[in-house]
């Protein structure tokens, strides 16, 4: 597995074009970078970056090339998914009673795609007695019932 401590240190160095420079941006030693690179390179089993000794440049060679576009993506993605996962959630609560002897085959297909549809709303199901699901609804305990009840016997 790619380690994205890793990825983000060798998109450093390609953009900053050296280690020394990426060392004082990631705020660790110039030898750490470097270590972070190697062992990145190690893991995959490819040279990512050439080294121009002399004048204390680095390029991505074709290979790192590719490595820093996916390493780009990874990174967007992991901070995509922090920021949705910190991100204070307003799933509203959707309160449904359901009597215990209801065929629930077809109702769980129902209900399966209601939540797919509705990803901001969280379903909670309780199971019941009609005249307790009734009462549910009128303390306001549930939010919408489906209720066995003799025909002119209340509001629907």
């Amino acid at each position: 597995m790619l380690d994205l401590e890793l990825l983000r240190t060798l998109v450093c160095v390609v953009d900053e074009g050296s280690f020394t420079r990426a060392a004082s941006r990631v705020h660790r030693t110039q030898s750490t970078v470097s270590q972070q690179v190697r062992k990145l390179e190690q893991g995959v089993g490819k040279t990512l970056l050439w080294r121009d000794r002399a004048g204390g440049n680095v390029s991505a060679t074709e290979d790192g090339e590719v490595m820093v576009a996916y390493a780009r993506r990874l990174l967007a993605i992991a901070g995509e998914a922090e920021h949705v996962l910190s991100a204070p959630r307003k799933a509203s609560v959707l309160r449904l009673g359901i009597p215990e002897d209801f065929d629930v085959t077809q109702l769980t297909a129902l209900l399966a795609g209601f939540a797919a549809s509705h990803a901001d709303v969280r379903l909670e199901t309780s199971s019941g007695m009609s005249m307790d699901l009734r009462q549910g609804l009128e303390s306001g305990d549930l939010d919408l019932a489906l209720i066995k009840r003799e025909p002119a016997d209340g509001p629907c």
